[in-house]
């Protein structure tokens, strides 16, 4: 094993909490590895003390991001201490801010998770429906034959 898998095995046992899959240990240590020799051939002037330091920052921020959002693909049972790991996932970011604020009920399972959520129609679709039926009445006037 790399001294980046290494690494990257240390940082998330200590600050996710969870032990990381050989596996997928290689594969980060890879990414890490890469972007290091990327950088280096731009800054040649840097000491390996200097790279050595910016190999832990980097595992360090690569373990906290998978921390926000927990890969997919390294989901254990339970923590380093023997606990149940709770899993949220949310893509709240990726809904538009008007259908939040437009958001009048949500029904959860036992789980927590949401089954359904019911939106208040937009400013837009409510006008939309009066112009309709303000346009039905005056057709049903004056044009029924």
């Amino acid at each position: 094993m790399s001294e980046t898998a290494k690494i990257i095995g240390h940082m998330f046992v200590n600050l996710v909490k969870v032990p990381l899959d050989e596996r997928v240990s290689k594969q980060a240590a890879s990414v890490v590895d890469g972007l290091i020799a990327k950088l280096a051939v731009e800054m040649p002037h840097m000491s390996k003390a200097d790279w050595h330091k910016i190999r832990i920052a980097l595992c360090g921020m690569l373990a906290h991001g998978w921390n926000l959002g927990m890969h997919p693909y390294n989901s254990p049972r339970l923590t380093i201490d023997g606990n149940a790991l709770e899993v949220r996932v949310s893509k709240d970011i990726l809904i538009p801010m008007e259908a939040l604020k437009a958001l009048r009920y949500v029904k959860k399972d036992s789980m927590g998770r949401i089954e359904k959520a019911f939106f208040e129609p937009s400013a837009e679709a409510k006008i939309k429906e009066q112009i309709e039926k303000i346009l039905a009445e005056i057709s049903r006037k004056h044009w029924t034959i």
